[in-house]
């Protein structure tokens, strides 16, 4: 039984309908014709106004790819506005008294912080704890990290304020974060190590480099032992993202999530198992989907048989108990020249459709039985049903073999080993 993960509170888009081309842009049926972008909008939230599909934003804005992968900033202030040309919907920016005008800088009556700072792709506050403070990273690359060696006493323990030594770092690196090694994760499918789940434990920044370096704790989640170690605390761009299909198809699993069980699977973070490597980028949409349940079939009537065959060559038949499947061969498959041993053998069939066994007759099991019958073949006409879609996910956080995503939406519960896929 798959553990449950989180159960989902939010319902999904209505599927397509059959008149629907699968290329076709789907506006919401009340979609507005222009939108006042306020302070705590984000682009998942814009999207969703104007579309069913809120991961098709820059097919709708004609962003080509450079433009995708480095958006334009919008503005509390801005005007989205919906039109159509050539009968396909597209969004703009409306300036003040201007015609309409593509996604560019320009000049607001906003503070200083809101001009330098567009509005994010998704709410900053769900994905903070882990953006900033969960990682993978490889085990080579965390045994080569500079680790912490001491403090200036004879202290163990370390807090906020204490003066560090740790080994060598880059000489172009100033602010790390220190960090502990977590659980190791591995590819459900291959068995391949994935990666360390590291722990965010505190900040510092080098006052003196050299080996050892000299360092000072500028922000601590909890105590510092000797051993953690350093890696460079680099930015995170949350505004550097915008929501789209992945530029190729990605097929993955949900092989980790955390905050626990909860009562809602909107804005929770999960981890997945395809990375860099399969192209993945900040900004992903996928789909999480759930595999088809498989109908459970009509069960094959079986029975006990005995029959006569060769012992093959190169296997022995002794006291011990046996496979015949494994041991024994129709007698006229072997080569003339080959030693035959025959041996008389008890096995389980399956009954071949349509055959029939009469009490107090005589019957032929070749006849009758599939022989050697196993507990695979016990069950026919088994059906596969199709995958359903349970959910979307944003993938915000992107290593070599591994990804962070939130779910934005979801229908009904979530389950580890979920697959996700290009929507």
């Amino acid at each position: 039984m798959r553990t449950l993960v989180l159960i989902a509170a939010l319902g999904l888009s209505a599927p397509l309908s059959a008149t629907v081309r699968a290329d076709e842009v789907r506006l919401q049926e009340n979609a507005p014709e222009r939108h006042v972008v306020v302070k705590g909008d984000t682009l998942w939230d814009i999207s969703e106004k104007f579309l069913k599909d809120p991961w098709r934003w820059p097919e709708v804005w004609r962003l080509n790819q450079e433009q995708i992968k480095n958006p334009h900033l919008i503005y509390p202030g801005d005007v989205v506005v919906l039109t159509m040309e050539d009968g396909k919907p597209k969004l703009s920016l409306e300036g003040s008294g201007l015609p309409l005008v593509k996604l560019s800088p320009q000049v607001r009556g906003e503070p200083i912080e809101l001009q330098n700072q567009g509005i994010p792709a998704i709410e900053p506050g769900h994905i903070q704890p882990y953006a900033m403070a969960a990682g993978v990273i490889d085990e080579a690359a965390l045994n080569a990290a500079p680790k912490i060696l001491g403090a200036a006493d004879e202290r163990v323990m370390i807090t906020q304020g204490d003066i560090i030594y740790a080994g060598a770092g880059k000489a172009d690196t100033q602010h790390w974060k220190v960090v502990r090694a977590g659980n190791p994760l591995t590819d459900p499918d291959t068995g391949e190590a994935l990666g360390l789940e590291t722990q965010s434990v505190g900040r510092a920044r080098t006052l003196v480099p050299g080996d050892p370096q000299t360092l000072r704790m500028e922000k601590v989640n909890m105590e510092i032992a000797l051993g953690d170690r350093l890696v460079a605390d680099v930015p995170y761009a949350l505004h550097a993202m915008t929501p789209r299909a992945p530029a190729k198809p990605v097929q993955g699993k949900i092989i980790q999530a955390y905050g626990g069980f909860s009562a809602t699977a909107q804005y929770a973070t999960v981890v997945i198992n395809k990375g860099q490597r399969e192209g993945l980028e900040p900004g992903d949409v996928l789909a999480i989907q759930r595999q088809g349940r498989l109908l459970p079939g009509e069960k094959v009537p079986t029975g006990m048989y005995t029959d006569t065959k060769c012992v093959k060559p190169g296997k022995t038949v002794g006291t011990e108990f046996y496979d015949p499947k494994e041991v024994l061969v129709e007698c006229g498959e072997l080569p003339a020249d080959a030693p035959r041993r025959v041996v008389r053998y008890s096995d389980i069939g399956c009954l071949k459709p349509g055959a029939k066994i009469t009490a107090n007759e005589f019957f032929d099991p070749k006849e009758v039985y599939q022989p050697h019958c196993r507990a695979e073949d016990r069950i026919r006409n088994q059906v596969q049903l199709p995958n359903q879609k349970v959910g979307l996910l944003f993938v915000y956080r992107v290593f070599d073999k591994l990804a962070y995503g939130l779910i934005m939406r979801a229908d009904g519960p979530v389950y580890l080993m979920d697959t996700v896929a290009s929507p």
